[in-house]
């Protein structure tokens, strides 16, 4: 059980809304600026337009301006602003600031009383113009002419860099402070789910056997689930093994009785008898069997390969059978400890017998492995299965009564895993066992 996926998500949702949002805002606000840029250019180059047209005079065909009132900018050369007349066939007026500007006025047809607003490009440079045709009426007859007020675009384009940059710095500093203020955020709103979490961790290492920390309302109910469903297992589980251990008392003694009669000493009766000793163990472990609980503890695997390889070193010290171990220290099975000890305890007993010198056992995580392998004779294809079922036993074993692999095939079914055998690079058996993700 894990609550980090959850806090994960509300990082990427918050991230999200700052990276779309953000950018999105800037960028609409940067194209309402422009706009409403090219809408003030417009009119006020409407307003030069209408100047031009009321101080319009023309005098032996020619056009002058009576009072010489434009804006200084017609004036001033390269300003960016200038204005020409035209008949539509050609030039007839021109301002002084359009003199050293390489603008060629452009061949439209307009009707009289229409003006138009455009863009266009020439020569590699960018000019807003605004064109309106009338007809001039020179007393005699009326005159078709033409006004194009025209300005370059770096007139709008200095303006719209400050306001970008302006913007800009704007924007960084509020996505600083959200930022801030998600970091904030996020660590206050899931720091009940850390806590949560690393209880929970601390339950599965059996370092704690109960949630204690204090949560939030809507986390204070998990809590209080989460300790009830612990509490009932525990006691339920104590109250199995406590039946189970009365169980194995109460057979004990008839059991001992039976011993002791002669008639206990015939070949027959004395293996049955053994029999039933080895299957009232064996229901016993199988029913003490912590592989359906619903809450696993996660128990470290090198010390107790390590104390049971001491052990298994002792009792066959005469065959002087050197025990390899693969194991990293931070490995752990995720399972009650009595599972694990009686897996490995039969897998590695069974391999010292079958062994010549040589056993090897490694443990691999992700998914929880464990392989078990000799240097014995090996076990042949057509007898693998059989060793699984209770009572088959290995024809090289002397000892025992063929339910260890039982046990440890319905152990490891427990845990929804699987073991299989092959042959070893040792030149014996090799059994593999898999666990799902769980363990």
């Amino acid at each position: 059980m894990r609550v980090i996926p959850l806090k994960l998500r509300q990082g990427l949702v918050s991230a999200v809304l700052l990276v779309l949002l953000l950018p999105s805002s800037f960028l609409a606000i940067e194209q309402a600026f422009h706009t409403q840029l090219l809408t003030n250019a417009e009119q006020k180059m409407e307003v030069h337009m209408y100047a031009i047209l009321s101080e319009l005079n023309l005098v032996n065909n020619k056009i002058e301006l009576t009072n010489n009132s434009l804006a200084p900018d017609f004036y001033r050369p390269d300003s960016g602003l200038s204005a020409y007349v035209t008949d539509g066939k050609q030039l007839l007026w021109q301002s002084d600031s359009s003199l050293n500007q390489s603008f060629r006025v452009p061949d439209i047809t307009l009707v009289p009383g229409q003006h138009i607003f455009y863009a266009e490009q020439q020569q590699d440079s960018q000019f807003q113009i605004l064109s309106i045709a009338f007809l001039f009426d020179s007393g005699e007859s009326a005159r078709p002419l033409a006004i194009h007020v025209v300005q370059t675009a770096e007139l709008l384009l200095a303006p719209h860099k400050s306001f970008r940059s302006t913007l800009l710095r704007w924007f960084i500093g509020i996505a600083l402070g959200l930022l801030l203020l998600s970091i904030l955020a996020y660590y206050w709103t899931t720091k009940p789910l850390t806590r949560l979490d690393h209880e929970i961790r601390q339950l599965e290492r059996g370092k704690q056997d109960h949630l204690m920390g204090n949560y939030p309302s809507e986390l204070n109910v998990i809590k209080e689930d989460l300790n009830l469903l612990l509490a009932s297992q525990n006691r339920q589980k104590l109250r199995y093994r406590n039946h189970l251990s009365d169980l194995a008392h109460a057979l004990k003694t008839p059991v001992a009785v039976l011993r002791t009669s002669p008639l206990a000493q015939q070949p027959e009766l004395k293996e049955q008898i053994d029999r039933i000793t080895a299957m009232i163990e064996h229901q016993l472990k199988k029913a003490s069997s912590s592989g359906q609980d619903i809450w696993k503890k996660e128990t470290l695997i090198l010390p107790l390969l390590e104390k049971l390889i001491n052990a298994l070193q002792k009792i066959y010290r005469d065959k002087d059978c050197e025990i390899e171990l693969v194991c990293s220290e931070e490995a752990f099975f995720r399972g009650d400890e009595t599972d694990l000890m009686e897996v490995l305890g039969n897998l590695l007993d069974n391999a010292c017998k079958a062994s010549r010198h040589q056993v090897r056992v490694t443990i691999g995580q992700h998914p929880f492995s464990i392989i078990v392998e000799d240097d014995g004779p090996g076990i042949a294809k057509k007898n693998r299965q059989e060793l699984f079922q209770r009572g088959t036993r290995l024809d090289t074993y002397v000892e025992g009564h063929g339910v260890g692999l039982s046990i440890v095939s319905e152990l490891v079914n427990s845990y929804s895993g699987n073991i299989t055998i092959s042959d070893s690079e040792l030149g014996g058996a090799c059994f593999t066992l898999v666990f799902n993700d769980d363990a």
